[in-house]
């Protein structure tokens, strides 16, 4: 990617390396949503309950594979705009190996874990079946899904965003078929979508290695030794989005548990139909991140830091007309949307109840995500991470756990939307700092 073409179309550049990306996203936020649809209308609201259960294990997995690739696509980005392709390869070849490692690791104690979970969130019954049946087979299939997310980071970095776009249709169609066939016809239950999911994932990784093997781009495997320096660069780089999943799945696990305790699965069940929504928005936000995450990179390495800057601005305001949009739609039609995952009358109630209070959520929620990965891309871990403990952990977690005590549901519902708007005056405040910084230089 040419600096000069970056700075002369910054509207063209941004949509070019964004667009497919958020669609890659947005396709998997419809794999998700496709799951949900047949595991609610054909297994039931304690199977979506159950799977909702366990959504802590998937954050844990997306922490891993965000700190490592988005660390490692900073480092690699800087090096191809310093035209080192040779270490960027051998950074490239290094993250993959790391991942792997750590995600194997992951799955092992995971699966030891297993019983302690259950009995935290006092899942039992028919809850804990569908929780086993399900993520038994998921620890096999999360690894391969954090490996094939990488590959769609680099693969942007390496100018080919197109590439993830396709295997995004791909695992789309392919998802859609595949629990048609073993939820729906076949009756295979909750172990018929896990089984879809492994499949569309190795599919996935496959078709994006073709890429790599066959060294057509700017970086490709290459053997390397490993490096401490990189791999300390690449962990810090990464910590802040590492820290936001991890606080999503801390989180998930604080809204399980108050529900459990408060309302009971069809609680959660609500929350779990809530949440597709809002997934979908946050994959568009996160979509436009990764997206921004190379071009920022990039202006850093060629000293172009002012560029970055006005990148940023404009993709804030993409998000915002966005989250406008999102929030006035399931405003209106929250109720209709429950609908479609063969859900009682009480739960699309709770639903619709929500989406009262969680639109505030989607005019913010693009903010603080964009900035968040945008002092990530320039360096500066520190407020990335800031911003992601706030809105993730700090914030999210006290405002679950004493809104809940005090109103119940309406309590869980008002958590996360007072939690961005808080967390968008603490970014405004360090970008206007970042600003002060870059203008004295």
């Amino acid at each position: 990617m040419d600096i000069r073409e970056i700075k002369e179309n910054k509207l063209k550049t941004i949509f070019r390396f964004s667009v497919p990306s958020i669609i890659a996203m947005l396709l998997q936020t419809a794999i998700t949503i496709t799951d949900g649809y047949f595991t609610g209308n054909y297994v039931g609201e304690n199977a979506l309950a159950a799977i909702n259960l366990g959504l802590p294990i998937l954050y844990f997995y997306l922490g891993v594979g965000l700190c490592v690739g988005v660390g490692g696509t900073v480092i690699c980005g800087r090096l191809l705009g310093a035209e080192e392709k040779n270490k960027a390869s051998e950074v490239f070849s290094q993250t993959l190996v790391t991942a792997g490692v750590i995600c194997i690791l992951t799955s092992i104690a995971v699966f030891l874990l297993f019983s302690p979970i259950l009995k935290v969130l006092r899942a039992d019954g028919e809850l804990s079946g569908f929780f086993m049946q399900y993520y038994h087979i998921m620890l096999f299939t999360y690894p391969l899904m954090v490996v094939g997310t990488i590959l769609g980071m680099f693969l942007r970095v390496d100018g080919k965003p197109q590439i993830c776009m396709l295997v995004g249709i791909l695992s789309c169609v392919l998802n859609a078929i595949l629990d048609f066939l073993f939820v729906g016809r076949l009756s295979m239950g909750v172990q018929g979508s896990a089984i879809t999911s492994l499949i569309v994932q190795i599919i996935g990784v496959f078709v994006q290695l073709a890429w790599f093997l066959r060294t057509a781009g700017s970086i490709g495997f290459r053997r390397f030794r490993f490096d401490k320096a990189v791999s300390r660069e690449t962990i810090l780089n990464g910590s802040s989005e590492f820290i936001g999943e991890m606080a999503s799945a801390i989180s998930m696990f604080a809204f399980n548990y108050v529900l459990m305790k408060y309302v009971g699965a069809e609680g959660v069940a609500a929350f779990t139909i809530l949440g597709y929504a809002v997934y979908g928005y946050s994959m568009i936000s996160i979509g436009f991140g990764q997206g921004l995450t190379p071009l920022v990179s990039i202006c850093w390495g060629a000293k172009e830091q002012k560029t970055a800057m006005e990148l940023r601005r404009i993709m804030n305001k993409v998000l915002f007309t966005i989250g406008v949009l999102f929030a006035v739609f399931f405003f209106m039609f929250g109720k209709q949307y429950a609908g479609m995952f063969g859900c009682g009358n009480s739960v699309a109630y709770m639903v619709s109840a929500g989406f009262r209070f969680y639109t505030v959520t989607f005019l913010f929620m693009g903010y603080d995500v964009i900035n968040s990965m945008y002092f990530t891309s320039c360096g500066d871990a520190l407020s990335s991470a800031l911003i992601s403990s706030l809105r993730g952990i700090i914030l999210l977690l006290g405002f679950t756990f004493l809104f809940s005590a005090l109103w119940g549901m309406t309590g869980v519902w008002l958590a996360a939307p007072i939690t961005e708007v808080l967390t968008t005056m603490v970014s405004a405040g360090l970008i206007t700092k970042h600003k002060k910084m870059l203008e004295s230089r």
